[in-house]
């Protein structure tokens, strides 16, 4: 049986022994979805001749919560699109499944990019009720000026317009911004999706001089970060690192320990297995923020294996935790909820095509990240084709 089968189960198996007193079996638990092809009405009611409340535009995300329902011969989900609660019945393959903590690859504070894709909107504050100061159109070069900010499910940048001067908050709607000169430090890629403004941490500078030996032969640094993963103590120094030779990344921690640089956690990933996520959140209430690391294995399929990283006070170690391998998977961060999908078949459904995803939901539970809802939906892709 596939792991992720018997992740399946588990997940299953520790609901009903461990029940959340929900009030229904998707409460409180959102998805967040968006429209990436086309406009999307949204109706009072499961009917086309019903009042049309408000229109999801291209690009714009939206929530929700399995609720669905067949009617005039289409499927509809039930959603919230800002102060909006109604219903929508689009075609396949307008809408789809959104993370609001992703971002464009290598965006940081300091870092130069270009607006592509389409035309952005730079507000005067992060979120999308505020003012609109301009619309930069495709082409424009600006500047992160400020850390990240997570609000109405995108992640917010403050940025600086080069040829004018304006600064203001652009929504990051993956992949909207080429970067065109990342962060970089001593020569070293700084890892991205790091929130250095809030995680970050000075005083490791000495390890650059020696970081070379701590890494096995043939290994190339990808980036790294000086955290705060102990709380704030001191640096943890986390690095991605490749061997080309054999296709494979390792992750490793460093601490200063009695003046020097001392392995607190390394890992291998599979060999020709390639780092999808690397990312340092909240995601409890402690001083110890979660390091994400998903690692995506292409060889018969695709299939995401996730690893989260947190430090353990009494050791001093960075210790993990694995939520499983997810096949055709994905992950999406909402707040402190992280829910992995992967591919659900109907009968006779073709590989490249699943029509159902299985959604596993996590939660810190305040010793560890724990599942607390475990269901198989319609994909949101394949909504007038799907059916579960």
């Amino acid at each position: 049986m596939h792991l992720s089968k018997v992740l399946s189960l588990l997940v299953v198996i520790a609901a009903l022994c461990f029940p959340l007193h929900l009030t229904s079996a998707q409460a409180g638990i959102e998805m967040v979805l968006q429209a990436y092809n086309g406009d999307v009405a949204l109706y009072e009611r499961a009917s086309s001749s019903s009042a049309i409340l408000a229109v999801i535009r291209k690009g714009d995300r939206f929530i929700w919560r399995a609720d669905r329902i067949d009617a005039e011969g289409r499927q509809w989900f039930f959603v919230q699109f800002d102060k909006f609660f109604g219903w929508i019945s689009p075609d396949d393959g307008v809408i789809d499944f959104a993370d609001p903590s992703a971002i464009s690859p290598l965006m940081d504070r300091s870092a130069v990019a270009i607006i592509e894709d389409s035309p952005r909107n730079l507000y005067a504050a992060p979120g999308r009720f505020n003012p609109v100061i301009a619309s930069l159109p495709v082409g424009t070069a600006i500047k992160v000026t400020d850390a990240p900010v997570t609000i109405d499910l995108y992640t917010w940048w403050k940025v600086r317009v080069n040829s004018s001067g304006m600064e203001g908050w652009i929504a990051d709607s993956v992949p909207i911004f080429r970067v065109t000169e990342p962060l970089r430090v001593y020569g070293y890629q700084v890892c991205d999706n790091f929130n250095l403004a809030v995680f970050g941490m000075t005083g490791w500078d000495s390890i650059v001089s020696v970081l070379p030996s701590l890494l096995d032969v043939g290994e190339t640094v990808v980036c790294l970060a000086s955290t705060k993963m102990d709380g704030g103590l001191s640096p943890i120094v986390v690095v991605l690192a490749r061997n080309e030779a054999r296709a494979q990344d390792s992750l490793r921690a460093f601490a200063l320990r009695s003046g020097r640089w001392t392995p607190i956690f390394a890992r291998y990933a599979d060999a020709f297995a390639r780092t999808d996520r690397l990312s340092l959140h909240n995601l409890s209430d402690d001083a110890f923020p979660t390091l994400i690391w998903n690692v995506r294995l292409d060889g018969t399929g695709s299939v995401l294996q996730n690893n989260l990283l947190r430090f353990n006070p009494a050791t001093g170690l960075v210790e993990s935790q694995s939520m499983g391998e997810f096949y055709k998977g994905f992950m999406q961060l909402n707040g402190r909820q992280m829910t992995f999908f992967q591919a659900n078949y109907l009968p006779d459904e073709p590989n490249c095509c699943p029509s159902g995803v299985e959604r596993y939901v996590f939660e810190w539970n305040g010793v560890t990240f724990a599942p607390v809802l475990y269901d198989v939906l319609p994909i949101p892709y394949a909504i007038q084709t799907a059916r579960r």
